[in-house]
């Protein structure tokens, strides 16, 4: 390779760069870049700044040697490389992988990588750092100082980290880099939060509330202007349709993920006999990628109470928009679902309704998803574990494991022994409440 080294004033002192040129016209650079960034690639740590010419050389010929200097690399920036690496309508890369995987990215977490980076990572880079330049103490120092700040949990600083090492990875294969810089970084650990899990009687008084509301309406109250510029609480009856019902029914009853239910098509719905009714899973529904595949791309069975299922293909007939099956329809869109937040929205108002304020909900980490973990919880043991994960969908016996605290035949079983245990907590329910109204008589 053909250099010369020369020397840039910054601040109060010089630095020496190499630059190297075209072997067919020497008066092109092909290559300028500092010897002191070259001197961290090659893994000298040291402060001292280079000041000698002869020390320079040393550190470009070393770097010659381990292969740093790539002289065809396309010279970018590496936000802009980052950004457009995680564009899902525009990335060479994520459309290669989905024609040599389908669905193996999805516009979901493409969008979720890209803004990781955007809001938690570029504001913390050089602005004019290019590919070729990014050093491992670049993405270390988002890393510390997004720990310092101490705003994100561990396990969003990993996914920020994972943000900038897909791209750098790529970029090593195609060697617009000599090596990755993710190499030396050191690993960050996060400690799995145990999500929550709601009791059958919680859950009950939920559905019972949800119903109605969906039904006869419920009372419940708000903040309005009262007299002398004072807020007082006022009391008004609310009725929904029972969408919130049938979503938090269905998560309770089959552990069917939050994407799966709101994707859900009549077409699913087997009625099998008098009190079990099948539902083939799959699909799910993101609000940034539509419809798609569900989680492990994998179609599974899942049983459901047989008045459940009837409900739920009576709300898909009430469709009012042509040719559309789909259960959890929306009025405003014949494409998409009703909205995450409507259901969420309810869900959390029958929760303060029977008990379950805020604060609580926060302590034990419940939320709707939290459904799915009891599901699971519930029949760990009541079950064979194998029968168990294919119906929740889980590949390995440690993702069972983490949510814990066939054959058609086998879906029956499972659908008779859910009904079952929701059955036995509301019998002793009902028994306990005549206790008490005869002890009182």
């Amino acid at each position: 390779m053909n250099y010369y080294l020369t020397k840039r004033k910054k601040a109060k002192r010089s630095y020496f760069y190499v630059n190297f040129t075209d072997p067919e016209d020497s008066r092109k650079i092909r290559l300028s870049t500092s010897v002191e960034l070259l001197r961290r690639k090659i893994g000298e740590r040291s402060r001292i700044p280079i000041t000698r010419a002869k020390d320079a050389y040393v550190v470009v010929e070393r770097a010659i040697e381990d292969g740093l200097i790539n002289l065809d690399r396309e010279d970018r920036l590496f936000s802009e490389y980052v950004e457009d690496f995680w564009d899902f309508d525009n990335s060479a890369y994520i459309r290669r992988r989905n024609k040599k995987s389908p669905n193996s990215i999805g516009k979901d977490y493409s969008n979720t990588m890209l803004g990781n980076f955007k809001r938690h990572a570029k504001p913390y880079l050089p602005i004019k750092l290019r590919v070729h330049e990014v050093t491992s103490l670049h993405i270390e120092k988002v890393v510390d100082t997004l720990l310092d700040k101490g705003e994100l949990s561990n396990a969003t600083i990993q996914k920020v980290v994972q943000s900038m090492a897909g791209p750098l990875k790529e970029a090593t294969r195609k060697k617009l880099i000599a090596h990755n810089p993710m190499d030396g970084v050191e690993p960050i650990t996060s400690t799995y939060k145990q999500r929550g899990i709601y009791t059958i009687e919680e859950l009950l008084k939920i559905m019972a509330h949800l119903h109605r509301k969906g039904t006869v309406g419920v009372q419940e109250t708000k903040k309005v202007r009262g007299p002398h510029k004072t807020t007082v609480d006022k009391s008004y009856l609310v009725k929904t349709d029972l969408k919130p019902y049938l979503a938090v029914s269905l998560a309770a009853y089959t552990g069917m993920r939050a994407g799966e239910i709101r994707a859900l098509c009549a077409e699913q719905i087997l009625l099998v006999n008098d009190t079990i009714g099948i539902i083939i899973v799959d699909r799910a529904f993101n609000d940034y990628a539509g419809r798609k595949s569900t989680k492990g791309k994998r179609t599974r069975k899942v049983p459901a109470p047989r008045d459940l299922c009837e409900l739920l293909l009576k709300e898909a007939a009430s469709n009012p928009h042509e040719d559309n099956t789909m259960v959890f329809w929306s009025k405003t869109s014949d494409r998409n679902p009703i909205s995450s937040n409507h259901i969420l929205k309810h869900f959390y108002k029958a929760m303060d309704a029977i008990g379950i304020k805020e604060p609580e909900r926060i302590e034990r980490n419940l939320d709707f998803h939290s459904l799915r973990h009891t599901f699971n919880s519930t029949l760990r043991g009541r079950i064979n574990d194998n029968v168990l994960r294919s119906v929740v969908g889980h590949e390995s016996a440690a993702m069972t494991d983490r949510y814990t605290h066939g054959t058609d035949e086998d879906l029956l079983s499972v659908g008779n022994t859910v009904i079952s245990v929701f059955q036995e907590i509301e019998n002793d329910a009902s028994s306990l409440k005549n206790e008490v109204s005869e002890h009182e008589a």
